[in-house]
């Protein structure tokens, strides 16, 4: 930090979660600023053992787990849980991301994790959430990009249908659990109480299909894949220049015209079939002829200068590692250097009181011995309500 207090300093979070929704979760809350406490099991985190590795670690554990402390309780064990409970009653926030159920067996269903600590803000992210007739049903990223309709958007144009190329069926959760502990933390100081926050894969992905829902639900359209394209407005895809793709995103008729103007095509403001976005939408696949044959003697880099320089949105097709060497990206600080020299991602937000050094993950109970000064903590008092004064303070 450079000076400026962070921003969830006081706030401790327990990291019960493995693998991928859930670390993430807590580990944007730990560039945040909040002491995230990452609990294992004796056999650890299944995240620890997926590659590539470096020296020994895993790179996917430590992208999810930097910036946390680590200790070791087997919640089988009735002293663990003891000690387990113990800390619930000495912290602010819960993460985890058992199958339902999973927890209460263990001891600490909802109302035993209320009762221990009563401004506690647990979130709890699982597949199909707490309810419903899939609750019980265990789920990975694959299963909810099927059934959420995702995949059946994604691919090339007419199908089939394909995974999104990062688990964004653990993402988009993750992101959703921690606005939630954000939320509820803000909530707690109002009315001094914490809550049990339900987050779910299916749920997360159903709720950002945005146009693709709107279409479904509002229309009679085949709702399918469009490749590198948008199903509505055009031209909005990826289009092949002289030497090779480039992207354009047109989504306005204001746009449409700087577009038609820079590649000397001025029929195109005239033609029935491109009048409105809706119209150039339905005659997608003739205006992307119509565009790369206008883009056919040009080179990549003709097309981005003169697009650019009339401001029309366009980008070069860049692949993994061009993107993460771009400059743009590394002024934006997006690849980081941990102290050890382990090259990571940075998190997305710019904020006073975030995270400025990354602290790496934590080596299985690498902070077992903080856990006998935090057991003898004095347990945290729910806020205040606001305008509610504590029976203690009043005459």
């Amino acid at each position: 930090m450079t000076g400026e207090r962070a921003a969830l300093d006081g706030i401790r979070v327990l990291d019960l979660s493995r693998v991928l929704s859930g670390p993430l979760c807590a580990r944007i809350l730990a560039d945040l600023g909040a002491e995230v406490i990452k609990i294992e099991s004796p056999a650890g985190d299944d995240g620890r053992r997926f590659g590539p590795f470096v020296d020994g670690d895993s790179t996917f554990h430590r992208l999810l787990n930097r910036n946390k402390l680590g200790i070791t309780l087997d919640l089988k064990d009735p002293d663990d849980r003891e000690r387990f409970a113990r800390l619930v009653a000495r912290s602010d926030v819960l993460v985890e991301n058992f199958r339902p159920g999973v927890l209460g067996r263990l001891g600490f269903p909802p109302g035993e994790l209320a009762r221990l600590n009563p401004a506690l803000v647990a979130v709890g992210i699982s597949g199909f959430g707490r309810t419903g007739p899939l609750a019980e049903r265990p789920a990975y990223d694959l299963i909810v990009q099927a059934m959420s309709g995702l995949m059946s958007v994604t691919g090339p144009d007419g199908g089939p249908g394909v995974r999104v190329g990062v688990s964004i069926g653990d993402i988009v959760p993750a992101l959703y659990g921690a606005v939630a502990v954000l939320a509820a933390l803000y909530q707690r100081e109002r009315t001094g109480r914490g809550q049990h926050i339900d987050v779910s894969m299916f749920d997360g992905l159903v709720s950002v299909l945005e146009s693709v829902a709107m279409r479904a639900l509002h229309t009679d359209e085949d709702v399918r894949p469009t490749g590198a394209h948008h199903a509505i407005s055009a031209p909005y895809g990826t289009f092949e220049a002289k030497d090779g793709p480039v992207a354009i995103a047109v989504a306005s008729d204001a746009l449409f015209a700087r577009l038609a103007d820079v590649l000397d095509r001025p029929g195109w403001l005239t033609d029935a079939r491109y009048t409105t976005d809706a119209d150039r939408g339905r005659h997608r696949e003739e205006l992307r002829a119509e565009v790369e044959a206008a883009l056919a003697d040009l080179t990549r880099a003709d097309v981005l200068d003169r697009l650019g320089a009339a401001g029309v949105p366009c980008g070069p097709v860049l692949d993994v590692r061009e993107a993460l060497s771009h400059p743009h990206t590394l002024a934006r600080g997006l690849v980081r250097d941990e102290p050890d020299g382990f090259r990571t991602l940075a998190g997305a937000v710019r904020l006073a009181g975030g995270a400025e050094e990354f602290r790496p993950a934590p080596a299985p109970g690498e902070h077992d011995h903080l856990l006998a000064a935090w057991l003898t903590e004095e347990p945290r008092i729910p806020p205040r309500p606001e305008g509610v004064a504590r029976a203690e303070d009043r005459p």
